[in-house]
């Protein structure tokens, strides 16, 4: 089986995986038309402020991408962070030809430490966190890291009061 790691580079570069072939579903949008802007706007108002999201469009190359890297014959797991994007590229690659296929339902969120080999030996949980929470160490896989220390520790504690200020 190979590996398709269909996560955006925002998500890659945090921490990648072992010989999986990186090919985003979703890029960064990078028009500065009025539309898009508002649709940036949006996404940081609904919550982009606080996990670090941003307005992404489809890449229209996928497929293109995919089947350049990747024969139709060869059984192909694809993942993403949460799940969700790995089921709608499931289905893209089943009507484009390929018949064995398989996503990581839940997502590498769902991984724990050491299940998949990743660039710097990194924990792949980490890759979808950002924002506000990351900076603060406010998330799930952050506490865990930090169990036991008062909102994860003296160095959390020192940004929160250094963002009040």
């Amino acid at each position: 089986w190979r590996l398709l790691d269909i996560r955006p580079p925002s998500e890659t570069q945090k921490v990648g995986i072992v010989g999986a072939v990186a090919i985003p579903l979703y890029v960064e949008d990078p028009s500065n038309s009025f539309a898009s802007l508002l649709k940036k706007s949006a996404t940081i108002g609904t919550g982009g402020w606080w996990l670090g999201g941003t307005h992404m469009i489809p890449n229209d190359d996928f497929l293109a991408q995919v089947q350049a890297q990747i024969p139709k014959d060869t059984p192909v797991v694809v993942a993403c962070q949460k799940g969700l994007r790995s089921l709608a590229a499931a289905e893209q690659l089943s009507r484009a030809g390929y018949s064995k296929l398989a996503w990581i339902n839940g997502g590498l969120d769902t991984a724990r430490p050491g299940d998949l080999p990743t660039t710097d030996d990194k924990d792949v949980r980490f890759a979808g966190i950002g924002g506000l929470s990351e900076a603060l160490g406010w998330t799930e896989v952050q506490q865990e890291y930090n169990q036991g220390q008062f909102l994860g520790g003296v160095e959390n504690i020192l940004k929160f009061v250094a963002l009040i200020l």
